[in-house]
Parts: structure tokens; sequence; C-alpha cells
């Protein structure tokens, strides 16, 4: 490759790069710009997920095991184990971000800051190339990287566009950078799908070897990672294998070997794997949402434009345009057909797992992807004459998909402002309960059992989620407490109760809340399955009845309530806005409040039971 290929290709690699960190970084930049000197060192929270997975990531870092749930403050111990959970199974991203952060003395909060800016310059690289190597167009990479990036959020039908039809998103910003599930593994998808083509497509003996070992390799580690992006892999690597021998008979003996070193490196992957999925938490499946069903899926929008690239190969493969056996065009039919299959394996498995997280995450990405490397095909043509896509036409293409993406970058921001900033302002509480904790016995808390972490009720909601990222005591309740295995189902119900209970929440006002479909409420109750469209097929929307036995319940058990159940479990904090707390009377009549410690604009209230 000569010298000035590469300086190009550097060129335009580092183009790419450039713009999607930018529009990675814009939300945490805007807060910044508004704080100014008043910054209190948070991260701007661009889906809501985050939450949960920054709490696991704080517990790492404090050294507590990789069995931990930073909710309920029940860790993995001696005498008293915790069962696996997503968060312990998929470790490897996890242990990325707190080895490092640990070592360096990070707070979680920088750690996820660096890690927007680290997940979105490497899946541009990866997809850039992955893109040169298999088309040789380095200025269609570039636009590809851009128009991939830019527009899945588009082609998951979240984002800006639900806005501009008057509804409400699912999910903002740019799903592949959730931190840190599915931003870390990300890229690696790519990077496998490159070891694979390298492996499938090289001349040397030896370095095919070296590329399927390298791919496979890639593949333990999505296993560990990420259920879904390893399961996608496994998928479009059979479609891929399965047109290769078709239509390359001649290398099927090539085919064989880099499949079983690939499905070596596998097997090694999936038997601790399936070891630990058999020790998991007995609610993780129903958390999860699996399902059992062996109906097709077949007209989500990513296999729609993934059919368009296939329908477009075959029709000019036929026409002579293309050459229909030719490598690169096998490896982008391939790429066209991996949404089929994720979407559709049900049909053959009979179990489907919340699919719109494929949908989301990275179906998007490669239907994009096949179309971008579709239309390089196209150029080409069968006689391979290198021929360029015009400079204007790519340009323009180009603008327009950054376009798109500045409006999702911004209009994410804009929609999550008053949240950023919330859980800025809650950043000196957090501190200063992480300086209680080593006082207050929580960081010489004995792990499992009756002896748990000091227990914390804050109030508004989203504070009660934001404080573990952190701080290392237990929560009374937050959204995200289904994620962990501490609390059984009746348990987090239980607790959301006496949130409400010591909230000052009344029957009637609980009533208005779920009349009017607040999230954290409906969540809390019924499940999110139940919330959010498209998690589960064929979901029974939400009964008036059932609506009305919650409210109805709650406010018997608010009624009802004892000091028995004030102890279960036993409050130690209380943290407050100092302006405009809630009713805090119920709680007063079971807790002797001590003096208020004023920190930031909260106040924090240590708490004992009364006798």
């Amino acid at each position: 490759m000569s010298q000035n290929y590469r300086s190009r290709e550097w060129k335009w690699s580092v183009l790419a790069t450039v713009g999607i960190t930018l529009l990675a970084i814009y939300p945490q930049l805007n807060l910044w710009l508004a704080r100014g000197g008043n910054w209190g060192g948070s991260y701007v929270l661009v889906q809501g997920d985050e939450d949960a997975y920054s709490a696991y990531i704080n517990a790492l870092i404090e050294g507590r095991p990789r069995r931990n749930d930073p909710q309920t403050g029940r860790d993995d111990a001696p005498g008293s184990p915790q069962p696996e959970s997503l968060f312990s199974i998929q470790l490897i991203p996890a242990y990325v971000i707190a080895w490092p952060a640990r070592f360096l003395g990070l707070s979680t909060s920088t750690a996820f800051i660096i890690l927007i800016i680290l997940a979105a310059m490497a899946s541009s690289l990866a997809i850039f190339r992955l893109v040169v190597s298999v088309t040789g167009d380095e200025r269609l990479a570039a636009a590809g990287v851009v128009f991939v990036l830019c527009l899945g959020t588009l082609v998951a039908t979240q984002g800006v566009v639900r806005t501009f039809l008057g509804t409400s998103p699912t999910y903002s910003f740019f799903p592949f950078l959730r931190r840190y599930q599915p931003a870390v593994p990300f890229p690696l998808f790519f990077v496998f799908c490159l070891f694979v083509w390298r492996g499938l497509t090289d001349a040397s003996l030896r370095r095919i070897v070296l590329w399927a070992a390298a791919a496979g390799s890639i593949f333990a580690v999505l296993v560990f990672s990420y259920f879904y992006l390893w399961t996608a892999a496994a998928g479009w690597l059979a479609g891929l294998v399965t047109l290769w021998v078709i239509w390359q008979p001649a290398t099927r003996r090539r085919v064989l070997l880099v499949c079983g070193i690939i499905s070596t490196f596998a097997l090694a992957a999936l038997v601790p794997y399936f070891i630990l999925i058999s020790h998991r938490d007995p609610n993780m499946d129903k958390v999860q949402l699996l399902t059992l069903s062996h109906a097709p899926d077949l007209f989500r929008v990513s296999e729609l434009i993934g059919l368009a690239s296939l329908a477009a190969l075959f029709i000019l493969a036929r026409r002579g345009v293309i050459e229909g056996t030719n490598r690169a065009t096998i490896f982008v039919a391939s790429l066209g057909a991996m949404p089929l299959i994720v979407f559709n394996q049900q049909v053959i498995t009979g179990r489907s797992m919340q699919p719109l997280h494929y949908e989301l995450f990275i179906s998007n990405y490669v239907s994009l992807l096949a179309m971008v490397m579709t239309v390089a095909l196209i150029q080409r043509g069968r006689k391979r004459v290198e021929r360029k896509i015009p400079g204007r036409a790519l340009a323009l293409a180009t603008l327009l998909a950054f376009g798109w993406g500045v409006l999702e970058s911004t209009g994410a921001a804009k929609l999550d402002v008053n949240l950023a900033r919330l859980r800025d302002d809650a950043m000196p509480v957090t501190k200063r309960l992480a300086e209680l904790a080593k006082t207050d016995g929580t960081l010489n808390a004995r792990p499992g059992g009756n002896d748990l972490r000091p227990v914390v009720f804050s109030s508004p909601r989203p504070l009660a989620d934001c404080l573990p990222t952190g701080s290392p005591q237990a929560s009374l309740w937050a959204l995200h407490m289904d994620a962990f295995p501490g609390a059984s189902p009746a348990e987090r119900k239980e607790r959301f109760y006496q949130y409400l209970y010591y909230s000052g929440t009344t029957s009637q006002e609980l009533e208005q809340s779920i009349i009017d479909g607040r999230f954290s409420i409906m969540v809390a109750l019924f499940g999110v399955e139940r919330v959010i469209p498209g998690l589960v097929e064929n979901v029974q929307p939400l009964q008036l009845d059932e609506m009305r036995r919650e409210w109805l319940a709650y406010g018997e058990y608010a009624a009802s309530f004892s000091r028995e159940r004030a102890a279960k479990p036993t409050l130690s904090y209380v943290v407050v806005p100092t302006e405009a707390p809630p009713e805090l009377s119920n709680l007063d009549r079971w807790y002797e409040r001590e003096p208020g410690e004023r920190v930031g604009l909260f106040t924090i209230y240590r708490v004992r039971l009364r006798p």
C-alpha cells in the first residue's frame, strides 16, 4: 500500500471520527457550558438504564465482588451467596472500565464521560476499517461512518423522528453509545466482521489461521460482554457461511477451517457462560422478558432496509451489473440478511427476549452498513473499474446524515436538560454520603444476610437512581432496582410502597399518577414490558381494573403501616430538597430526624427508628 494511499485513508478516517465524537460529547459539553464553574462533576445521562450500569461500576471501583447489588447493598459472601445477574455474567466491559478507573483514581462519572468519547472514536474507526477493507474506497468509508452512526436512531424509529410524529421516544440520542452496554463491545462486532472477512479472503494459510483465531477471540469477548451483540454476530456468521458455501464452493475448505477455529473459541466461551446462566437469579427470565414464541417478525425498518439491499444485489447480479458470486457481494448480502436472521431466530428456537434491543443496538447499524456497501458495489460494477462516486453527491449525503445526527444530539440534550441539572445538583450529596460512609459502618458492613449497608430514602425519584453512582449506601427504592438480583419482586413492590408512603403520597395522588401515565410509577407497579412498547410482542394493554387494584392496594398498605414494616429495611439517611421537601409526616411518625446538614440544594438527615 502506497504512502499516499495511507495518508488519504488516515485523513478521511480522522474526519469521520472527529465528527462523530463531537456529536457524542455534545450533551456533556452543553451541561459544562450551562453550569460553568458550578459543574458538580456528573456525567449526562443519555439513556435511563445508564444509572444502573454506573451504579454497578461504582460498586466494582469500591472493591465489591462481581456479584453485587448496589441498590439493596447485598453482596456475594461466604455463607450468603448471591445469584448471577446479567451484570455479573456480562463482566468484561464492566471490569474494562472499573479497573483502570480504580487504578487512576477516577470517579464513575469521570469514567463514563471518557468512555463515551472513546466509544465514539472506536466505533467510527472500526466501521471505517471494515468498509475500506471490503470496498477499497476510503471516501465512501468516511461517509459510511457518518451515515451509519448518525442514522441508526432513525432506522430504529426512535429519537427525533418520534418527536416529529408527535409521540414520545423510548430512546433518544445514539443508542450505540449507551454506557456501558453496548458502548464498550459495540466496535468489537465490526472488528469481528473484519477479521472474518480477512480470514476468508487472505491468500496465506498462516494468516488465515491467525485471522480466524483473532475473530474467535473477539467472539469469546462478546459472549461475556453483551447478549445482543454475540447472538447477532453468531446469526450474521451463520448467514455468511451459508451464502459463501453456496456461491463460493471452491473455497469450502477455507470456510470450514475458519469456522472450525472460531467455533473452538466460541465453545470455550459458551461452556462457562451457560454454567453462569444456570446459576442466574430465578427472577431474571421475567425481568429480561423471555417469551416463548414461534411467530415470525418481518416488518421492522432494519429488516426492510436489509431486504432492499438484498433485492438490489440480486437484481443487479441477474442483469450483469455486478458479479453475484464475488466475495464482496456475498459479504454485503450477509450483512443485509442479518436483521432477518436475528428477528426470526425464534421461528426455530421458540424463544425471544426483548427483540427491541436488536432493533436499537445492532440491526439498525448493520442494515445501514449493508446499504452503504451495496452502493459501493454498484459503483464499482462487474468490471471492477475504479470509478469514484461523485464528490458532490457523497458530500451532500454525508452532510444530510450529519445534520440529522446534530438533530439527534441537540434534541437529546434539550429533552433531558432538567434531569441533567438535577443529577449535577445531586453530586455534592453523593460526595458527602461517600464521606459519611467512612464512619457510618458502610465500608465495614458484612455483605449478605441481614447486616445490610445503611439505607437512604431520597426524593425526588430520579435522585434515588443516581446516588449509587458515587455513594456506597443502599437505597430504599430506585427505578432500576429490578435490574439486580438482591430483592425479590415482592420485596421491590414493598419498598416502592414504602417509598410512596414516606414521600407523603396519598392513594388519590397515586391514582392520578397512574391515570396520567407517570413513567416511573407505571414501571414500578406494572413492569417495564407493560409500559415501553415493543419490548415484548403481543403484550396486553393495561386495563382500568388493574390500575384500580394498585391504588386501592396501596391505600390499604398505607392505612395498615406499622413499626415492623418501617424496620424492613431500617433507614439511616433521608435526603430531600431543602427548598421544597416532600411531606414527611408519615416518616416522622416512625423515625426521629437529627438536625439536617445542608449540602448544596439538598438536606441530609440522619434518622433513627423510634422505640
